[in-house]
């Protein structure tokens, strides 16, 4: 059992025993017009540097899209996509902008640079800006080309700290009135030179203290921090003692929580013990496609959430390094580029993470030294080509490779198993994924990592290890039916890698447009960890028995 030491013990049963007295809402206020981006990953032309073309092989249209970064950022048009977004937010109705995190690729240049565009608009508009540090923002140490968390309060001064009603003294967090009626509580979740998040003990001292504060003031709360507060995705790694604080968080006033990190749009919700609702808000990255940034209005007993995508970008602020021919369709159709570039960087993504055996190994207990585990090792080694090899064809094709085993794939107009991985990621980060994704591109893509597993089977020369291999996973020795199957079963498990919790909405309710009603949360987040637990292995169990169970 994990020990929890004595401060982190105090800080749980506080938040727990808190969470059962009652909270007074403030007093009725006028509604508050909001607009919300986060991972905006900006990158100064000084800090861009040359294409990288890694992982390329197999891939479709390279000369336009090989310079896609793996999780389909597009720093190289950064510059011109932020400026369509501050432009728009100009003319807009709201009069402030949040910015969740990770507002650059984190050098001193472009903080510097991108502090500098706030400032313009601020000037230009009358409207305010505020920002919140996120992961990639700040070194664990001052020096070098990145910057400190106090480097990071000193460049964005103006953008919360100058104003701030309350600061935290030893992290990045602030409150600041937004009007009369609503106040912002900006989290610093970061553990520098990490990317995993956490609300350490101090933090959540002065958390409590503001909201205390904002009670005797009549203030709503609003929180925006960069990490999740609720799981978006049923593997997604997790804040410690999370549960506590949404639990706590939703019983003393702070209903509303506006995130980023994931890169998806994406809406959790959850009710605490005593009733209370609470959404995260989560805001895909503004640099990676569908290019979204949300408009909020915010109300006494609702949030209305109204989702925007760039669907234009000034030519002029791109940089030399894009072609002529690349310059040409970002300005005919920027969406439909960047959405090509996101899916080039899927399979980028793929050929670089799929040919790893550390995930089967814990999966089906392969133990390193066995031949069992060898021959995991050299199938997975080969798969990040093989997921780009045609997907039809009489040779070389994962229909070929399925065809000797006497298995068909389904029919699609599809050409490389990336672009069906590409599909149910893009749902995923576009949001509302039960309408971008299907069960037919799910079975595609299986038979394609089944095929794509028979295909380096097929090339692997040590048919020992393959044969132990088919028996740790069958209890057979090697035949065709039990490498059949032993390809299957692998397949199925890179499948839950690739696909768990992407495909459908994890929580309740709609992720792009939907108004959030705090009366109730619809389906959602358990707060207790079991009850997660249990829903993550039923839900794979009812998809390893092809939904029968």
């Amino acid at each position: 059992m994990k020990k929890f030491n004595r401060p982190t013990a105090v800080l749980l049963a506080l938040c727990l025993v808190s969470g059962l007295l009652p909270f007074r809402s403030p007093a009725a206020s006028a509604p508050l017009r909001l607009t919300v981006a986060a991972d905006t990953h900006f990158q100064c032309a000084a800090d861009l540097g040359a294409f990288s073309d890694d992982y390329t092989a197999h891939l479709l249209e390279p000369d336009l899209y090989g310079y896609a970064s793996t999780q389909g950022q597009m720093p190289y048009e950064s510059e011109a996509i932020l400026a369509g977004m501050l432009a728009e937010f100009e003319a807009s109705d709201s009069g402030i902008l949040l910015i969740a995190g990770d507002l650059t690729c984190g050098k001193r240049n472009s903080h510097l640079a991108f502090a500098e565009h706030l400032r313009q608009t601020e000037q230009n508009s009358g409207k305010r800006i505020f920002v919140i540090n996120g992961n990639h923002d700040c070194a664990a140490e001052n020096g070098g080309t990145g910057i400190s968390m106090e480097e990071f309060r000193e460049i964005y001064a103006d953008f919360g700290y100058t104003e701030a009603v309350a600061r935290h003294e030893s992290s990045a967090s602030y409150a600041v009135d937004l009007n009369d009626s609503y106040r912002l509580l900006a989290i610093d979740s970061c553990i520098y030179g990490e990317d995993e998040g956490k609300i350490n003990s101090s933090v959540m001292r002065w958390i409590r203290q503001q909201t205390a504060e904002a009670e005797k003031s009549g203030k709503t709360l609003i929180a925006m921090m960069h990490h999740s507060l609720l799981p978006h995705y049923e593997l997604q790694p997790m804040i410690d003692l999370w549960q506590a604080y949404a639990g706590w968080f939703a019983d003393h006033g702070i209903r509303t929580v506006l995130t980023g990190h994931i890169h998806a749009n994406d809406i959790s919700s959850t009710a605490s013990d005593c009733g209370n609702t609470l959404y995260d808000i989560q805001t895909g990255s503004l640099i990676a496609s569908p290019n979204t940034y949300r408009e909020l209005t915010c109300a006494e007993d609702s949030v209305k959430v109204e989702s925007r995508f760039i669907k234009q970008i000034d030519g002029s602020l791109l940089p030399e390094m894009l072609t002529e021919a690349q310059r040409g369709l970002l300005a005919a159709d920027f969406p439909a580029y960047a959405k090509e570039y996101f899916v080039t960087g899927v399979g980028k993504w793929l050929n670089r993470n799929v040919g790893s055996v550390n995930r089967l190994a814990r999966w089906f207990r392969l133990k390193e030294g066995t031949k069992a585990y060898a021959a995991a090792e050299k199938l997975t080694g080969t798969l990040g080509n093989a997921v780009g090899q045609d997907i039809y064809g009489p040779e070389n094709s994962i229909e070929a490779a399925l065809a000797a085993f006497g298995a068909a794939i389904p029919q699609s107009e599809y050409r490389k198993p990336y672009e069906v991985a590409a599909k149910l990621m893009y749902g995923f980060f576009h949001g509302d994924e039960r309408t971008v994704s299907d069960e037919v591109d799910m079975t595609l893509l299986l038979k394609c990592l089944e095929g794509a597993i028979l295909t380096a089977a097929r090339d692997l020369p040590d048919k020992d290890a393959l044969g132990a291999l088919c028996f740790q996973l069958t209890g057979r020795p090697l035949s065709s039916s039990a490498l059949r199957e032993t390809a299957e079963k692998l397949a199925l498990a890179l499948l839950e890698t690739l696909a768990a919790g992407i495909t459908d909405d994890y929580s309740e309710p709609a992720d792009l447009n939907v108004t959030l009603r705090f009366s109730a949360a619809g389906e959602t987040v358990p707060l207790h960890a079991l009850i997660r637990f249990i829903r993550l292995v039923l839900g794979f169990v009812k998809r390893a028995f092809g939904g029968k169970f």
